[in-house]
């Protein structure tokens, strides 16, 4: 382990790697403190979708931002790292399963076309049959958008720390345990009994953010929000589409990846803590909205189910950007379950911050200061 890096990061999920990517891209030297193992919660284990348009509120810029730097960087680091991100371009199919959601639907064509960048229009019944016939026959049309992103999570965030590695940064796989200070200044890393001097500190921790508290004498306001996947047997011929509807209160999405699988999900469980255990609640729940979509999914065999933490706020929108009261110290966490769309520009915003003391990117409303 070295003795000193210019930046230490803590916490190797997406966001982390992305940041240590960026600043590496600008020459800087780059220490990733990692407890566990790259990518082994959320980043590992999303649904890897990536689709700007379903997104509402604050972030609606940085989500399309986002979505045009994935782009480019994907075709980056799967070169430069050797990794297979699984990246599939497919249309996102918006289901009405029932009457009621039909003007509902229509109000969200009218958001999504605003959108110029993407192709979006309405189906009728017998439209969305053509192209997909296996789709439910119950159904009263839906929102067709073209195209969205599917990738593998894991593989992709392990093609952010190798080509990160590959550009000096280096990983190491223990708990940090504190931060060093000179005054109010970081200028270190515990890591048990050893200390890594550096200039500045990123904590990138997820949704363990806040035990960081006790390191900044300041609130972190990050809970952990449980989401369950299932994966199934996938279908011949392949699904083409990442299907989407809402059913009672219920949200579940049906698509195939390039692992061949089917995956199903996600529930959004706040409140749960860190418990990670499976539920038969959610398999139930996530499955019988899948099934009412695509009545063909009840025969085929459920191959697994995960669960994992993600980082929410409480007012929902990420935490990023510098520390207040305290000088070369920053955060990037609470991006929820869009941490891998968020990635990229979240990676930039940080690194800029980190290096140049500013950013391009709009992140201010998204300090920390505003839960002060």
């Amino acid at each position: 382990m070295r003795s000193h890096s210019d930046v230490v990061i803590i916490g190797g999920g997406v966001i982390g790697t992305s940041i240590a990517y960026q600043l590496a891209s600008q020459g800087t030297s780059v220490t990733i403190i990692e407890r566990d193992s790259i990518a082994s919660h959320a980043s590992g284990f999303s649904g890897g979708l990536l689709n700007p348009t379903s997104e509402t509120g604050n972030l609606v810029p940085l989500h399309h931002q986002s979505f045009e730097m994935h782009k480019e960087l994907l075709e980056n680091v799967q070169e430069e790292s050797g990794v297979d991100a699984q990246v599939i371009y497919m249309p996102h199919i918006e289901l009405a399963l029932t009457e009621e959601d039909v003007p509902l639907q229509r109000k969200e064509l009218e958001r999504i076309s605003e959108f110029t960048k993407f192709k979006s229009e309405w189906l009728e019944p017998e439209d969305v049959w053509k192209l997909e016939p296996r789709i439910s026959k119950d159904i009263f049309g839906s929102v067709l958008v073209e195209d969205v992103i599917i990738l593998d999570s894991y593989n992709f965030t392990m093609a952010m720390s190798t080509a990160a590695e590959k550009r000096g940064v280096e990983i190491v796989l223990r708990e940090a345990t504190g931060i060093v200070y000179e005054k109010d200044r970081a200028v270190g890393v515990m890591i048990g009994q050893d200390q890594i001097s550096c200039d500045a500190v990123v904590m990138a921790l997820g949704p363990w953010s806040g035990n960081a508290s006790l390191w900044l004498d300041i609130d972190i306001p990050i809970a952990p929000q449980k989401g369950e996947l299932v994966r199934l047997e996938g279908l011949d011929p392949p699904l083409g589409f990442h299907l989407r509807a809402y059913h009672g209160d219920n949200t579940c999405a049906v698509y195939q990846k390039a692992d061949g699988l089917i995956w199903l999900g996600a529930t959004n469980v706040d409140g749960a803590g860190f418990d990670t255990s499976l539920s038969n609640e959610a398999l139930e729940k996530i499955s019988t909205t899948a099934i009412r979509m695509m009545p063909e999914l009840e025969s085929h065999r459920l191959v697994l189910q995960t669960a994992c933490l993600r980082p929410v706020t409480p007012d929902k929108d990420p935490i990023l950007g510098r520390v207040p009261g305290k000088e070369a110290l920053f955060i990037a966490t609470g991006t929820g379950g869009q941490g891998i769309l968020l990635s990229p520009v979240v990676g930039k915003a940080i690194a800029d911050l980190v290096s140049t003391g500013e950013t391009d990117i709009d992140i201010d409303q998204f300090s920390l200061e505003r839960f002060s």
